[in-house]
């Protein structure tokens, strides 16, 4: 059921009273409010990390999660009461906020560990319809979750079936698509639908093929905001999307519009039986859902969708993961086009918010010290140990090291994201009314694919008219 929008602010305006600190407190100095998305397993595990800095600083902290993190925190904002840090989900709404001088820039420790260097974002207000930068960039953003994205998984028994290795090309990826294991046409593990938005995983679709096929020349300058959307590498970008699922089983691309990507992922292994248990599984949403898929086109952290939580903790040397047949290959080149190396990643990033009656105050504070000392804290080794620890160790970062510890599907993509060139997701990048329509335009494809010209004709207005100054601009890393 949705919600309106009066509901919405009105739930927003009851969480922010939570979160701000109350007048009535005891000792507010003392104490460091932290907001962000994470709810469930996600909660308990980041809270874990927040206990944990909090034995090492004596600094306490409060945490509330909301998954609507843009709208809770412009309720926040125009009452004057944000959080004193939050972590946001994607990074589309970091240069409103630089623009505004609603972030306090980052200083100390974690501006001169060389570890959280390729964590920290740095960006430079902007202003005028140009959208040129107004200054020098400063550090405002630390990225402290990441997942990788641009690889598709499947399962290395299935694949032995269908005997082909993992593709190192595109033509051999849509060749796979059209062979049979076990009598049925290999098929996609593809839900559109979400809880928070549908039509993302189409989007992460949409920008994997782009940077395979077209490269950064092209792939930069259109999450920038300098690439028309009916220009021929964007539209070739679509066009070639739909040839492969149209390759693919029958009916996988209608499908997908009714299945949510978590239902799509649990075809991708088979569920062993509890031993023991009579309980039967959850039923699935639609008979659609249930059926067996064979690739996997999504960022690592559908790898707890694939594996069934551990029913005790998980021991160090397995990371609790049972023997499953898991793998991934990353998207392979389209073309000529050299970009194997290249990733799409999506980051949750840590900010400092200051106080909007007075930021040069705010940058001195006492509390702001004690933020500083956690976003260090969130950057750090030690906190990125607590987080596997509690994540059954799914957790990575952009940080250069990787545990000992890891079995062999963690410590592969921690491998890539430490020596693979790391591009953001484009959509992660974009303002939220171009990203909210680049969504909605993937699951009117799926369902029409013969209106692409007016779809991309519409997407190329919004563009035009989103204000120059709200474009992010960063840019492809490669590794250290």
């Amino acid at each position: 059921m949705k919600h309106s929008t009066r509901t919405a602010l009105a739930m927003a305006t009851v969480l922010i009273a939570g979160v701000a600190l109350s007048g009535c407190s005891v000792e507010p100095t003392e104490e460091l409010t932290v907001f962000a998305s994470w709810a469930g397993d996600e909660e308990v595990a980041f809270k874990a990390v927040l206990e944990d800095f909090e034995k090492r600083s004596g600094i306490r902290t409060r945490y509330q999660g909301h998954r609507d993190v843009s709208q809770v925190l412009q309720v926040a904002i125009e009452r004057g009461r944000p959080p004193d840090v939050a972590v946001l989900p994607r990074v589309n709404d970091l240069q409103r906020y630089v623009n505004a001088d609603q972030l306090v820039p980052l200083e100390g420790a974690v501006t001169t560990d060389p570890g959280a260097a390729p964590q920290l974002i740095k960006l430079a207000p902007k202003s005028g319809p140009a959208g040129a930068p107004d200054g020098d960039a400063l550090p405002y953003a630390v990225a402290i979750a990441t997942s990788l994205k641009s690889v598709i998984w499947y399962d290395t028994k299935q694949l032995e079936k269908a005997g082909q290795g993992p593709p190192t090309t595109w033509n051999e990826l849509v060749g796979l698509s059209q062979r049979k294991i076990d009598d049925e046409q290999v098929r996609w593990c593809l839900g559109m639908s979400s809880q928070s938005v549908s039509g993302w995983p189409g989007t992460d679709w949409i920008e994997d093929i782009l940077l395979h096929q077209s490269g950064p020349t092209f792939y930069e300058p259109w999450t920038r905001g300098d690439l028309a959307w009916n220009s021929p590498q964007v539209k070739a970008a679509w066009e070639t999307w739909g040839s492969l699922l149209r390759v693919s089983a029958e009916g996988t691309a209608r499908a997908s519009l009714y299945t949510t990507f978590e239902t799509a992922a649990k075809g991708l292994l088979p569920r062993p039986e509890a031993s023991g248990s009579s309980a039967s599984p959850p039923a699935e949403p639609a008979a659609s859902d249930s059926r067996r898929c064979h690739l996997d086109h999504q960022g690592s952290f559908a790898i707890s969708k694939y594996r069934p939580k551990p029913s005790a903790k998980p021991s160090p040397t397995a990371s609790g993961s049972p023997a499953l047949s898991l793998a991934f290959f990353p998207t392979p080149p389209i073309g000529p086009t050299g970009t194997s190396a290249f990733s799409e990643v999506s980051d949750d990033v840590a900010v400092m918010f200051g106080d909007p009656k007075d930021p040069e105050r705010a940058k001195d504070s006492k509390g702001t010290e004690r933020a500083r000392k956690l976003m260090s804290y969130l950057a750090s080794t030690q906190a990125q140990t607590e987080w596997r620890e509690h994540t059954d160790g799914l957790a990575f970062s952009r940080r250069g090291e990787a545990p000992a510890d890891q079995d062999g599907v963690l410590a592969a993509v921690a491998q890539r994201l430490r020596t693979g060139t790391l591009c953001w997701d484009g959509s992660d990048l974009m303002p939220a009314a171009m990203a909210t329509a680049f969504e909605r335009a993937v699951l009117v494809y799926l369902e029409a694919p013969e209106r692409l010209d007016s779809l991309l004709l519409e997407l190329e207005k919004i563009r035009t008219t989103v204000p120059r100054a709200e474009w992010l601009n960063l840019m492809c890393v490669p590794p250290a």
